[in-house]
């Protein structure tokens, strides 16, 4: 399982504040800086998850009501910690244009949340219930992935390859939005978060 805050690293600067604005007092954030291919050379983005124990939070992330509405009928949480879009938030509304993630194990789950300006502007998610939304077009659905690896086998079996599809799929659409490029496999990026060199921030 993955879950991060995906911001360009000429933002670090903005960490502390943000942090200080929706955590509170002691909590820290782990950070990850990796160099990917982008449109015009590479791309420096600092990838963040919060820092054991969990952090208490000054507020909780806002949600459009239509939103809240959807997660109360189908059950699946819009976002499984709420210490990251409440962080993205934070860092939009200081300027930094955000991005917060999560992969289940095996995609087989994904949700993606993209913040402007101090506010949702674009949501996605695939799980046991698929949505998306965007202020201009309300609520839909994600745009599918690749399905031809859904076509054979059981209808179980052909769900989860189809949710992992678009997983995949959802998760290379953030990623390219940052980086204007097609970003190197998921798997590929969660490993190079792993390996690299991690530092605390706040």
């Amino acid at each position: 399982m993955h879950s991060w805050v995906v911001v360009e690293a000429e933002h670090a600067g903005l960490l502390e504040a943000a942090i200080g604005r929706v955590w509170k007092p002691g909590a820290t954030a782990a950070a990850a800086r990796l160099s990917l291919p982008a449109r015009r050379g590479e791309r420096e983005l600092l990838f963040l998850w919060p820092e054991p124990p969990a952090p208490a939070l000054i507020r909780p992330p806002r949600w459009p009501d239509v939103l809240s509405d959807w997660h109360d009928i189908y059950g699946d949480p819009l976002f499984p910690d709420d210490a990251l879009p409440v962080l993205a938030e934070a860092l939009s509304a200081l300027g930094a244009e955000a991005l917060a993630l999560h992969a289940d194990h095996g995609l087989a789950g994904a949700t993606v949340a993209w913040y402007e300006k101090g506010a949702l502007a674009l949501y996605e998610h695939v799980g046991s219930a698929t949505v998306s939304w965007t202020e201009a077009d309300g609520l839909g659905r994600p745009p599918d992935g690749t399905l031809g690896s859904a076509a054979a086998g059981f209808v179980l079996d052909r769900i989860a390859l189809q949710n992992r599809a678009n997983g995949e799929a959802l998760l290379d659409r953030a990623l390219h939005r940052i980086l204007a490029h097609d970003p190197p496999p998921f798997d590929q990026v969660a490993g190079m978060v792993a390996t690299a060199q991690h530092y605390t921030v706040g």
